[in-house]
């Protein structure tokens, strides 16, 4: 046979094509406009029986929207309306590739409406434009009957996954929250406020951290504008299990990433380890494998923790209670007739599930054992603000000051702050300083809370006085001391604490404000913030007799003002030459001169004592020599009196940082979808 007849011959052979999963093939059929349901009575039951191919489905579904939108969206409709029945379904593979492919359809319809927002058109792409709040009545009732399976139930963990899954990617469709209507479906069905609050009491270590995330996006949507009724119903909230719960669930994570920073920490004792826990903590930000969540403390838990504090009072019992109790991880096996699958298949751009780097919670006695929440936290707020130059860190930081900003106005977290017998060892992490050894001790006394506290916001004072000043950080620094004192006076609590070290703090602040007055004060007030310095002095100077441990205290506070009397005049010739002249900080500048009143009438008082001694015996005056001289002097100094010391203004989320809670929201939903 020739060679021509033999390649004539090879055209007979039939052509090798790639085989198709199943599933893929029966997508390609619905995506193409074809309805083999009209032949197969059975078609739907065995299409959710078929494992779910994420990542094809997901790029077939936009590319399909934008090629034959005409084509797609009956198929879509008819679609979404079978997932609906079997979400329904008694049979567990079924319910859960029904919830896993109306997140896939949800997730498909709302990447292609990002511009436009999830409004009506695109929920009539998705699901028709008739019954569609029965729709998804529906599928918010079949969520909440799953969140309440019993947990030795077959398979129980999966499918509470896979329903969170669909919620989640219902809340996190829009990178701006109060676009997206699919929220309003949320807002009508307030049962599940009670379901997810008793998943909270009965498997917080395995779906704590899905329970807190959902909370933080619930309470966002339209929290200014409109009656949020998830809102009203959490700053009721009184369950004391479940909120003792929550708080266990941030603390958990919280110790969690506190723990890793130290060994991190210990391990680079020896080598270059600032430049290694830098490293750490830029991993940890970017960090996208290993565990079910990100490793680390994600947005979500702050925001959480933050709406707790901020708008439920009763939570504040669990903020300072000491856990106890112990929480197991109980498994989700199957039978082998029942076998679900491990997880949604990934796909690469993916995922609504928000499913893949959840911190470990079933290591959560840990935590239980011997910490509260609130002090884990002051020691990972030790850790975040030494990384605030970058942006994402300091936006923590910030989020982090706002709950302690919280915390320090409720007057019984203040009670509980300063209670002698409410005591807890909080190890504080500090900054390598050039002029400072790097501590190393771990076995600290244990002492009130609001020691930690306050040591906490000077050394966050010592060690952020660089060119790029955070001003808004330490504009909220100054308020959560100046709540801590107001506190301290109103009750006249007399907290054992070294006070020296904070006033110096907070006078080299003042000397850094001036140093550097031509670059801060093109973008900010200066006085404005001098002024609350300043004022804190004032309250200690006009009623520390009222709130310090020791007269020796009280003393002291004037021997510093004294001693850097220089930092204080020139303060004030500093705020003389812009109240003398016009510009737009004069009324800033002549409040704070008036402000400085006291300190001037001291300083001038008992320096001219003390130059007149010193001349008199031809030497300098030591430190207890000063001091017998300030209280030999009291008498004849006359001070005035500045009303209103104790007062502040109450923090007002929506009049200050509206703005920057839409940020972490926006950035909450666009992890959940990159």
């Amino acid at each position: 046979m020739s060679a021509d007849s033999n390649s004539g011959n090879k055209s007979f052979w039939p052509v090798k094509t790639a085989l198709k999963e199943k599933i893929i093939v029966l997508y390609d059929a619905l995506l193409t406009g074809d309805q083999p349901w009209l032949e197969n009575g059975h078609f739907w039951d065995d299409f959710f029986l078929l494992k779910v191919n994420a990542k094809y489905l997901l790029e077939e579904l936009e590319r399909t929207y934008i090629d034959k939108p005409a084509v797609l969206k009956p198929q879509l409709n008819t679609l979404f309306d079978q997932c609906l029945i079997f979400v329904n379904s008694t049979h567990r593979i079924r319910l859960l590739n029904a919830y896993y492919t109306i997140c896939i359809l949800i997730h498909a319809i709302s990447r292609v409406n990002q511009r436009n927002g999830f409004g009506y058109p695109a929920l009539d792409f998705l699901c028709g434009s008739e019954g569609v709040d029965n729709k998804f009545e529906t599928l918010i009732e079949s969520v909440n009957h799953t969140f309440l399976i019993d947990e030795s139930f077959s398979g129980s963990t999966l499918l509470k996954n896979a329903a969170f899954d669909v919620i989640l990617t219902c809340c996190t469709t829009m990178l701006n929250i109060n676009e997206n209507m699919l929220m309003d479906y949320m807002m009508a069905n307030v049962n599940l406020f009670d379901s997810i609050t008793q998943l909270l009491i009965r498997s917080p270590a395995i779906h704590g951290y899905d329970v807190c995330l959902l909370l933080a996006l619930l309470l966002q949507y339209h929290k200014y504008d409109t009656s949020n009724t998830y809102i009203i119903r959490f700053s009721v909230f009184d369950d004391e299990v479940a909120l003792t719960s929550l708080a266990q669930v941030i603390g958990s994570s919280l110790n969690e990433y506190n723990k890793a920073y130290d060994i991190e920490r210990t391990a680079n004792e020896s080598s270059s380890w600032w430049s290694s826990l830098t490293t750490f903590v830029g991993s940890a930000i970017q960090s996208g494998g290993g565990n079910r969540r990100m490793k680390k403390v994600d947005d979500c838990l702050l925001l959480t923790f933050y709406e707790a504090v901020h708008l439920n009072r009763n939570f504040i019992s669990a903020l300072t209670h000491t856990a106890t109790n112990t929480w197991t991880t109980k498994g989700s096996s199957l039978s082998n007739n029942d076998a679900l699958p491990p997880s949604l298949p990934a796909f690469s751009s993916a995922s609504m599930l928000v499913a893949q780097d959840q911190t470990d919670f079933s290591n959560i006695d840990d935590f239980l054992a011997s910490n509260n929440l609130l002090s884990v936290f002051l020691e990972y707020c030790s850790i975040i603000q030494q990384f605030s130059k970058n942006e994402d860190m300091c936006n923590t930081t910030k989020l982090c000051y706002l709950i302690l900003l919280c915390i320090t106005e409720d007057e019984f977290a203040n009670a509980t702050m300063h209670d002698e017998n409410v005591t807890f060892s909080v190890y504080l992490h500090k900054a390598p300083m050039r002029h400072r050894k790097r501590g190393n001790e771990k076995n600290l006394p244990s002492r009130p809370l609001a020691v930690a506290l306050l040591d906490l916001m000077m050394e966050f004072i010592w060690s952020h006085m660089m060119r790029n000043f955070p001003f808004d950080l330490y504009t909220k620094c100054i308020g959560i001391i100046q709540r801590i004192l107001s506190f301290q006076k109103r009750t006249r609590t007399r907290l054992s604490y070294s006070w020296r070290p904070l006033w110096n703090a907070l006078i080299s602040l003042l000397k850094f404000l001036q140093n550097c007055e031509s670059q801060l004060t093109k973008h900010r007030d200066l006085f404005q913030l001098a002024s609350k310095i300043i004022n804190i002095f004032n309250l200690f100077i006009t009623f520390g007799d009222t709130f310090l441990r020791t007269p020796e205290a009280y003393d002291e506070v004037f021997y510093e003002t004294v001693r850097c009397y220089h930092v204080f005049d020139n303060l004030y010739a500093f705020a003389c030459r812009y109240a003398n002249n016009e510009n737009e900080f004069k009324e800033s500048a002549l409040k704070l001169m008036v402000n400085l009143t006291n300190i001037k009438l001291i300083t001038h008082h008992f320096n001219t004592k003390i130059e007149a001694i010193s001349t008199s015996q031809n030497n300098p005056l030591t430190e207890n020599q000063v001091l017998d001289i300030i209280r030999n002097n009291y008498d004849t100094l006359a001070l005035k009196l500045h009303d209103d010391l104790d007062q502040y203004d109450n923090y007002s989320e929506k009049t200050s940082e509206a703005s920057f809670f839409a940020n972490i929201v926006s950035f909450i939903s666009n992890h959940q979808t990159l």
